[in-house]
This record gives structure tokens, C-alpha cells and sequence, in this order.
């Protein structure tokens, strides 16, 4: 493949970190409510916006809380920045699409990393008590379970509009499930691997970045 005609869209969360930091969030500072609203996440009873406003309001978390949760508990695939180097080599625009928060994705990846990343994702308003304040809001959204905070689906279509490129996706997660059909080369781990497998949309399967960048830039990385 040219990756010259492509350009590299990612998830964040489980995708460039090890972990969901939303998911781990609320298992962490959360509480019996929270972990209901969670497992009605993943059974798709609920969407990942309402869930997300509702995981809120059962905590009462402070930025700094946040901050510290994170230096703690979420890390980065430490193959990521080899991606990103052979990413910056070659020009192919990268871009972060996430259904969870900006300030989440600024403190892990640092300023270095992102100095040319466009990232699209939710925010949190508040510094002693947190709410959550969505990117997008996509009346037309046909997901049983309701709406995302973040409509990838609308950022695909955005992208394609704007770049007239090809698309290659790389994610992990139940909020990527929707996208999984609309884009040219699809990395899959986990959740969304299961669903693809399931409805039997073509993926390369992953584990960590290593894979992705062995596949993309014929590297043994």
C-alpha cells in the first residue's frame, strides 16, 4: 500500500494506552452505581454519552483527582512513539478520535507528542467537581443504545471530506464499532475485533503497536 493516498485516524483509550482510562476511571473512583451504568455500557443498553454523563454524577472527582489517577493507573503502549516517529517520517497525517476526554489525552501524551496531532474528543468542565462536556451531538444517530458523546462516525465523514484520502483506523473499542465498516484498513483489537468478527467486517487483528507499524512500514519494530 501507498501511505502516501492514506491517512492514520486512532482511537485513544485501550488503543494508545494500555487501558480504557474511562473504564478504569470509574472501577477505580467509582462505586456500585458505577459499575452497573459500565456493564450496561458494554451491553449496549446504554450509550457511551448517557453513560458517560451518568458516571459523573455518581462521583464527585476533582481535576486534580483526574490528573492523579491517571499518572497512576494509565500508561502508554510504549510502542507508540516508534509508530509516531515512522508516522512523522513519512508526512501521513495522524489524527485522535476519542470518546473520552481532552484533558486525559493532553497530560498522558504531552505536548512533544501531539505538537502536530489533531485530536477530537470530549472535555470535562469543572476543576473541584467534574462533568462532562461532549464534542458532538448527532440527532440522527440510529445506535439502539443511544448516541456517543463523540460521533466517530461524523469525524469519519468529516475526514474524508477534508483529505480526500484513503483511511486506516486503529482501535480497540465499543465506540468504534460503528466506523468499522466505513474505513479502508481497520486495526482491531479486543472489543472491536469481536464485533468485526462478528458481523464479519474485515480487520487486521493487533495487539500493540508494534504490529501496526510492522504492518504499515515493513519494519520489525
Amino acid at each position: 500500500m501507498n501511505l502516501n493516498d492514506y491517512i492514520i485516524v486512532s482511537d485513544f483509550d485501550g488503543t494508545i494506552t494500555l487501558e480504557d482510562s474511562n473504564a478504569r476511571l470509574v472501577e477505580v473512583l467509582g462505586n456500585e452505581a458505577n459499575a452497573q451504568i459500565e456493564l450496561d455500557f458494554i451491553a449496549g443498553v446504554m450509550g457511551n454519552r448517557e453513560a458517560m454523563d451518568e458516571h459523573f454524577k455518581k462521583m464527585s472527582i476533582s481535576l486534580d483527582d483526574y490528573y492523579g489517577f491517571l499518572d497512576e493507573y494509565i500508561e502508554l503502549d510504549e510502542d507508540f512513539d516508534v509508530f509516531l516517529e515512522k508516522v512523522r517520517e513519512q508526512g501521513i497525517p495522524l489524527l485522535i478520535v476519542s470518546g473520552g476526554y481532552n484533558q486525559g489525552i493532553k497530560h498522558v501524551l504531552g505536548e512533544d507528542r501531539l505538537k502536530d496531532i489533531t485530536v477530537v474528543a470530549n472535555d470535562l468542565a469543572g476543576e473541584k467537581t467534574l462533568s462532562p462536556r461532549f464534542a458532538t451531538e448527532n440527532p440522527k444517530c440510529k445506535r439502539a443504545a443511544g448516541a456517543c458523546g463523540n460521533c466517530k462516525m461524523d469525524f469519519i465523514k468529516d475526514v474524508r471530506n477534508k483529505y480526500s484520502k484513503k483511511i486506516v483506523y486503529i482501535g480497540d473499542g465499543i465506540t468504534d464499532f460503528c466506523v468499522a465498516s466505513y474505513v479502508d484498513v481497520l486495526f482491531a483489537k479486543d472489543f472491536l475485533a469481536a464485533h468485526c468478527q462478528e458481523k464479519q467486517v474485515p480487520f487486521i487483528p493487533f495487539g500493540r503497536f508494534r504490529d501496526v507499524t510492522k504492518y504499515l512500514f515493513c519494519n520489525e519494530a
